[in-house]
């Protein structure tokens, strides 16, 4: 499942392949250390980057043990979700 854990206002995804365009929060050890779109996936998910709100990208590793966080009302991550396990978010 691309979802696992949901705080009161964002989902945590595992599944890092099909969140490319996505607005997140980048997490490490618990805390946010950035925000903005996932502007590119490697094609295993093991590397995300990230562009912010100013246009600076950043790159981050899954095998780093960081986070990525989306906002539960993101309707294109519901779409992603019933595309990708064929279940209803």
């Amino acid at each position: 499942m691309l979802r696992t854990q949901q705080s009161n206002e964002c989902w945590r995804v595992d599944d890092w392949v099909s969140i490319d365009g996505t607005e997140a929060e980048i997490v490490y050890q618990g805390q946010t250390v950035a925000r903005g779109t996932i502007d590119g996936v490697t094609a295993d998910g093991s590397i995300i980057w990230v562009r912010d709100n100013i246009g600076d990208r950043k790159l981050y590793e899954r095998c780093d043990f960081f986070e990525v966080w989306v906002p539960t009302g993101n309707t294109a991550l519901d779409y992603k979700v019933s595309r990708t396990t064929g279940q209803t978010p």
